[in-house]
């Protein structure tokens, strides 16, 4: 149903409350998911909206005060921005909710009242997720995953591997992870293993490059390690968002 965000503070904290629930991943590492989802009308008697959503993971236990902070505060940063990074999950999946619709109305109402722009349609699409993806070991590994539609022939993807050490919070970076001198081998690897992440292995011809490096956007799970390579950045926009997966066995010595 669309609605239009009128008394926003007090809708907003409804939709919020009623939304979260505890599930737990293993041990006594418990998360907590905050979702949202709403279509907020551009204005009153518009059918043009911003079809908006949010369904993010938080921890809540199973962690030291200080890692808990760095991680919690680590994770808004990557889902939000660092304009919400001091406030709570909650209150920040709030604000900026609120701060995306008002953009929204913003930038395309305007356009919209213009009557060169007449029969055009501002629908618009704003989805942020963010989960975590293993929570073996010392290693907690978070993927956050962005869609926006904002117009045009097609909307953007992403998706961002963040990984944390359990015990003291710090972000784990390619640099920290891997031995000195990881670059080479690894990129033969991640090479190697590209096909096996294609439809088709002919499909390699597509690449924007013969080779492809280690871009610092991986996650770590039971099978081994796995590269993400966004839209635009290895290949066409038609072949997507493309993960490589290069198995323990073989990053022997790398790390």
């Amino acid at each position: 149903m669309k609605k239009y965000l009128a008394g926003k503070a007090l809708a907003v904290s409804a939709i919020v409350s009623a939304a979260v629930a505890l599930s737990s991943c293993s041990g006594d590492f418990k998360t907590q998911q905050t979702t949202i989802s709403e279509k907020f009308a551009l204005a009153e008697g518009r059918t043009d909206s911003l079809d908006f959503s949010i369904d993010a993971e938080f921890p809540v236990s199973g962690l030291g005060k200080d890692a808990y902070l760095k991680i919690s505060t680590a994770i808004t940063d990557a889902l939000f921005g660092e304009d919400y990074m001091a406030m709570t999950p909650e209150a920040a999946c709030k604000a900026y909710m609120e701060d995306r619709v008002s953009g929204y109305r913003a930038e395309n109402l305007p356009m919209a009242e213009n009557v060169e722009f007449a029969g055009s349609s501002f629908d618009r699409a704003d989805y942020t997720s963010g989960e975590f993806t293993s929570d073996g070991g010392d290693i907690l590994s978070y993927l956050v995953t962005k869609y926006v539609y904002s117009g045009g022939a097609h909307g953007m993807s992403s998706v961002t591997a963040y990984n944390f050490n359990r015990r003291t919070g710090d972000t784990i970076t390619e640099e920290s992870f891997f031995s000195d001198g990881y670059v080479e081998p690894l990129t033969r690897l991640l090479t190697k293993h590209l096909p096996e992440a294609l439809e088709s292995p002919a499909d390699t011809s597509m690449l924007f490059l013969n080779e492809i490096e280690p871009n610092g956007n991986f996650s770590i799970g039971d099978a081994g390690i796995t590269y993400i390579y966004n839209q635009y950045e290895i290949a066409p926009y038609s072949m997507g968002i493309i993960k490589v997966t290069v198995p323990w066995e073989e990053l022997e010595g790398l790390h």
